[in-house]
């Protein structure tokens, strides 16, 4: 499954951010909105979503569907003072919006208002107080949608609620080459080697490797998973469980459907049926093999897409309103995220911001079955050690947080022995940074 896996991953291309810009250091003021949750009316594409308007970088975006009206709103955490807007925007901006704050989401306040917006970056001066504050616009300057670099919310003096520290880089374009050598000492507890408690929540995806099942026990993982209705050469620890997939429509016959009833009661659905690379599936074909899944599975996962999960009309979207209109069971939404942001506590925001917005839209639990750091935007460039291992602490503390979340699984287990890789344990049964600081998440 090593094949499949990782052609998983670069399947995420479309869902990782297309530059790696900063903003520059400026003012010493941070924003209130910045690494917030954000959501919006609509997102044009799966990487131009919502939260890419608050990361702080001015190489991602959010744009919308072609139409009007549209909005973009953030959370701040809580009520305070806002005394400040900065509209980036793109090509596409808006000549007619406004910018409205609201204490609880609901009744919304005008604070600014206009009718001969030129785009640009626009600093609108405003007074008001409120948690959410959100861009309303009514009508765009040309056929395309609206679209923002940044979306930045001031307040008076410092934050009202603290904000994720976002440590600019010393250049726009990171070396396309990282050195697997820890750039510095990384903050995550060293552990012994030795098995761990395996944590429920916790889980891991596995393809072959030298040592693997000691490397699984090792892990603490509560569950695995192999892109495939069996587990062949892999000893399931003690008080661990492994998790069934049928793959694609190929997968859906009476052998596998046995192997993952039998393996059950959970199974994860199809892999990235979004992607021409991996099991490639229109909705209409994979809502008419449902009804198989269903009876293999007591507790039934969606079909995994690759991005795009909480965009309107995708195709996560439109297998769920099928669904529905059938009457056919989806127990959780599965979704893969990979993030080419490789600061901790910046990309922590980004995929949180994700899997929130996607469980507002169908109120469903999530299981998030593949995830890590790895930027497909030139080519394929991993964090360092370092790096990956303050994301594993940082990541692994907010899931445990979200109650909506029931399962994630680090993708993957096994380490390159040749160079970087986002995996946990080498081949001799060594951990990486990352597989330390894995077995040390709860």
């Amino acid at each position: 499954m090593r094949r499949i896996a990782v052609a998983s991953v670069f399947a995420a291309v479309l869902g990782v951010s297309l530059a790696n810009g900063t903003l520059p250091a400026g003012a010493a003021d941070v924003p209130l909105s910045q690494g917030r949750t954000a959501t919006a009316s609509s997102a044009e594409r799966g990487d131009l979503s919502a939260s890419a308007a608050v990361d702080g970088r001015t190489g991602t975006r959010w744009s919308s569907k072609f139409s009007d009206p549209q909005w973009l709103q953030v959370d701040l955490g809580r009520s305070t003072a806002i005394k400040k807007v900065v509209l980036r925007w793109e090509n596409a901006y808006a000549t007619q919006f406004r910018i409205e704050s609201s204490t609880g989401g609901g009744a919304w306040t005008t604070l600014y208002s206009t009718s001969s917006g030129k785009g640009g970056t626009q600093t609108l001066n405003v007074s008001g107080t409120g948690r959410y504050v959100r861009l309303y616009t009514t009508k765009r300057s040309g056929k395309y949608g609206v679209s923002l670099w940044e979306f930045q919310v001031f307040g008076a003096g410092a934050a009202a609620t603290p904000t994720p520290t976002v440590k600019p880089t010393s250049s726009t374009s990171p070396k396309p080459s990282p050195s697997t050598t820890p750039t510095k000492p990384s903050a995550t507890p060293t552990k012994p080697s030795d098995p761990a408690t395996p944590s429920t929540k916790k889980g891991v995806g596995v393809w072959k490797m030298n040592n693997v099942s000691d490397a699984l026990a090792k892990s603490g993982a509560g569950w695995y998973y192999t892109w495939a209705s069996r587990h062949d050469g892999v000893t399931t620890p003690k008080g661990a469980e492994f998790v069934p997939m049928v793959w694609g429509a190929a997968s859906v016959n009476d052998q596998t459907l046995a192997e993952a009833k039998a393996a059950g009661p959970y199974l994860l659905g199809f892999n990235e049926p979004d992607m021409a690379e991996q099991s490639n599936m229109s909705v209409d074909k994979a809502l008419s093999l449902w009804p198989k899944l269903m009876a293999a599975g007591k507790v039934l996962g969606s079909p995994a897409v690759a991005y795009g999960g909480d965009r309107a009309g995708g195709w996560l979207d439109r297998f769920m309103t099928g669904a529905a209109q059938r009457g056919y069971r989806v127990d959780f939404v599965t979704l893969h995220w990979y993030g080419g942001d490789f600061r901790a506590d910046a990309a922590t925001g980004q995929l949180k911001s994700y899997l929130q917005a996607v469980y507002e839209r169908y109120h469903k639990p999530i299981w998030l079955t593949e995830y890590a750091l790895i930027d497909f935007s030139k080519g394929v460039r991993y964090p360092t050690e370092a790096q990956t291992a303050d994301f594993v602490t940082a990541s692994t503390k907010m899931l445990n947080s979200l109650s909506y979340v029931h399962r994630y699984a680090w993708f993957g287990l096994p380490a390159s022995d040749t160079g970087p890789s986002s995996g946990l344990f080498h081949g001799n049964g060594v951990a990486t940074p990352a597989g330390r600081a894995f077995q040390a998440a709860p």
